[in-house]
């Protein structure tokens, strides 16, 4: 990049090539003049002067202009190089004053020898020979006064010498013109080189806009195009034919309308090409070299040299945009792991079907969700789960037709459009045969995995006139389908709605039951099956709405699970029932059951030691209890929190025994304070054998690692007998009595719930066994 010193240079050398060339386009015409002058003074002055005198100044002044002629030919002939700009210049500056000094000499010289009217003619000779000069040296600084002055100085002093009132007169006129064209050269200068600037500088951005222009076209992202009334191209460039891959000849005189595809973007071009009118932006596409571009045109009219009106404009390849504007619509509406639609889209896609709809006919959907698809996720990965879900999508395309419409809901959950389906029985062979390609095993890695499906299924308009209805009368059936089993499909069911509004109720009353008191804690005796002393108490929710009354926990506490309020509810309750237990005599404990939530919150050690530390109990005496759920999900977490709760000295009980999958896994993992022994087992203990001996089973393998066990659901005295001879340690159930409120626990703790072991002794009242479902019984053990 050139220096700002040598742009300086390089206009210094352009404005004295051109005050050069400006004083010889000027310089054949002076010299004219000049001779003119010349010969005319000599003709004037021939009987006063003699010949040799007047020969010798006509040699003089013809000696002077042919070299100065040799000097213009000699210029014109030959380009000076910059190094003698400078050079010339002087040369010329020595010229002008040898010829000003010459014309003054001659002025001073003739007027002494003049007569009045003579003196007066050379006045005007010297006049016009400075004027002319004037004009003919204006380009060169300072030349002007060089030629001037001397002329000036000696002509003023001839007058001056002649004394008359004339010569005076001459001498004021010479003095004043010569300092009028003085300051006329000094502006004539000025704007000369003002003129000049402006004329390089206008070169200049010619130039640079022509490089421009130039770049622009032959490297630049877009490329210019005209076109004439006639809509056909005029002289297409070679970048506009770089862009469309075709060869210029091909280009020229052929419309440009053909270049594009037949779509509404081209007929939007045409109606603009048409009007002649100015329009930016328009994106078109076209096919070059088998590949779809798009290019956004741009024009507006101009007038060429003729006077005819043309079309100028820009074009720009804008296919990236496009392509990238295509991908994100893709991405709004498509799932990127199975390629199906996605919710929004499906949404989308419903509403205008429903809108659609004839009269008479259908819209089906059905709603799928994978059974069990988390354990996939934790077992082998989520590659893995990835791979099965786009089984799965694969799967669910083979059994609809090609009308209808797939779509991933998120997650592991699709949902099928079944436009114009009407048909119960139809859309029940669709899911049976989901239901049958998704059982067969997929082979993942080498791992063979089967999976199950719940569908539920919706059928407007019967089952709703609009898409918000659908989904969520959907939702209701596929929750029916999983609560009655899964792997199966359900249609959605008027009470189904009915039951969720009630659900819905539950919750919205739940969340405010704390906040008003309708919470409270019901306790059930734990029995030393060999003292017969009641030993401790569990702990059972119980809530007591003010216009439902009493509602049992197998109502509300799958509901505060769901919705997370079973982490509020279970610290309340760890709070008020070890609050209680601060009241009891020392011997007595008290048991909480524990959710698999409140496992996962982080709340929960926090909770247990500032409800013991702020009633000052114990910590042996509470016990948690939790099921074997609690352990099938995170086990390495959860196995870690319940440490932290043991070493707090919590003790830490294994409630449903026998029912899980791991049971003596989970013995060997944790060293759990006590085993309680699910009812299943104590119901038959008195009929079955087989019953008799997995009892027998767990009480030894409970009192050998130093385990106490506890018998649920003991509601006979034959019951409570063969317990005791199989070895268990404390039961729990009916014979004894009910979970009871606080204000009733006054009997229980004086009283001897055994005497001897042949028959119970119960001297306060009890509920009937049957009268409490055991579904109910077992939702009612949380605490």
């Amino acid at each position: 990049m050139r220096t700002q010193t040598k742009i300086r240079e390089e206009r210094a050398q352009g404005l004295l090539r051109q005050q050069i060339k400006a004083y010889f386009d000027m310089l054949p015409g002076s010299l004219i003049g000049n001779i003119i002058n010349a010969l005319v003074i000599m003709f004037l002055f021939q009987e006063k002067v003699s010949s040799q005198i007047l020969g010798l100044y006509g040699l003089t002044m013809f000696g002077l202009t042919a070299l100065r002629f040799h000097s213009v030919r000699k210029y014109r002939k030959n380009n000076l190089p910059d190094e003698k700009l400078v050079g010339q210049l002087n040369v010329i500056r020595t010229y002008v004053g040898i010829l000003g000094l010459i014309w003054g000499s001659s002025m001073m010289w003739l007027i002494s020898i003049s007569s009045a009217a003579e003196t007066a003619f050379l006045g005007m000779v010297a006049a016009g020979m400075m004027a002319s000069g004037s004009l003919a040296l204006a380009s060169i600084e300072g030349a002007v006064r060089l030629y001037i002055g001397p002329i000036v100085t000696l002509t003023l002093l001839a007058l001056l010498n002649v004394g008359t009132a004339l010569a005076y007169t001459s001498a004021v006129l010479l003095v004043s013109f010569s300092v009028v064209l003085i300051r006329a050269s000094i502006v004539n200068y000025n704007n000369f080189v003002t003129r000049h600037t402006r004329e390089r500088e206008l070169r200049d951005s010619a130039q640079t806009v022509k490089l421009l222009l130039h770049d622009y076209q032959e490297q630049g992202s877009d490329w210019l195009w005209e076109v004439g009334s006639d809509g056909l191209l005029i002289e297409p460039s070679v970048r506009f034919a770089q862009a469309a891959e075709r060869p210029v000849e091909m280009l020229d005189d052929i419309p440009m309308i053909s270049l594009f595809d037949n779509c509404p973007e081209r007929e939007i071009l045409i109606d603009h090409l048409a009007s002649f009118r100015s329009f930016r932006n328009v994106a078109v596409p076209l096919m070059v070299s088998g590949e779809q571009r798009w290019w956004s045109m741009s024009a507006q009219p101009v007038e060429s040299e003729s006077g005819q009106v043309r079309l100028r404009g820009v074009a720009t390849d804008i296919s990236a945009t496009k392509n990238a504007e295509v991908k994100m619509a893709y991405m709004a509406h498509y799932d990127g792991l199975t390629d199906l639609p996605n919710r929004f889209l499906f949404a989308e896609t419903l509403s205008r079907t429903l809108l659609r709809q004839k009269r008479g006919s259908g819209t089906a959907v059905i709603s799928v969700d994978l059974d069990h698809f988390k354990g996939v996720n934790d077992t082998l990965g989520h590659p893995a789960g990835d791979d099965l879900l786009q089984v799965v999508s694969r799967r669910i395309e083979t059994c609809v037709n090609e009308i209808d419409i797939v779509a991933r809901m998120g997650g592991d959950e699709f949902a099928i459009l079944l436009p114009g389906v009407h048909d119960r029985d139809a859309v029940e062979k669709i899911a049976t045969k989901i239901l049958e390609v998704l059982h067969d095993p997929v082979d993942l890695d080498g791992n063979q995995v089967i999976i199950a499906a719940s569908l539920g299924i919706v059928i407007a308009p019967g089952d709703g006139a609009n898409a918000e209805t659908l989904m969520k009368h959907v939702d209701l059936a596929l929750y029916s389908a999983k609560a009655n089993g899964r792997n199966r499909f359900a249609f959605f069911e008027p009470t189904m709605d009915d039951a969720a509004q009630a659900r819905r109720m539950v919750e919205i009353d739940l969340r405010s039951a704390l906040n008003r008191n309708e919470l409270s804690l019901h306790y059930q005796p734990l029995i030393n099956v060999e003292s017969g002393d009641t030993v401790a108490y569990e702990a059972l929710l119980r809530w007591f709405h003010p216009t439902r009354g009493l509602v049992m926990p197998d109502e509300f506490i799958s509901i505060a699970e769901e919705t997370g309020l079973i982490v509020q509810l279970g610290e309340w309750v760890i709070r008020n029932a070890v609050a209680e237990v601060a009241r009891w005599p020392e011997h007595l404990s008290v048991s909480v059951n524990l959710s698999p939530l409140q496992m996962k919150s982080n709340s929960l050690i926090s909770t247990v030691v500032n409800a013991l530390a702020s009633s000052g109990v114990a910590p042996e005496r509470l016990e948690l209890e939790i099921t074997e759920t609690v352990l099938m999900h995170e086990t390495a977490v959860n196995l870690a929190t319940l440490h932290r709760v043991r070493e707090v000295g919590v003790r830490i009980a294994l409630d449903d025994f026998g029912t899980g999958y791991s049971s003596l896994n989970y013995l060997r993992s944790f060293p759990f304070d006590k085993i309680k022994i699910d009812r299943c087992f104590v119901e038959e203990v008195d009929s079955h054998e087989e019953s008799r001996a997995i009892i027998r089973a767990i009480t030894g393998l409970a009192n050998s690692l130093g385990m106490v066990t506890t018998a649920e659901g003991v509601e006979n005295a034959e019951q409570l007998n063969r317990l005791r001879i199989e070895g268990c340690t404390q039961v729990q159930g009916f014979l004894f009595s009910k979970a009871v409120s606080v204000s009733e626990l006054t009997d229980l703790r004086s009283h001897k719930a055994i005497s001897g072991y042949s028959a119970p002794v119960i001297s306060l009242p009890k509920a009937t066994p049957k009268s409490v479902s055991p579904r109910t019984q077992k939702a009612a053990k949380f605490g």
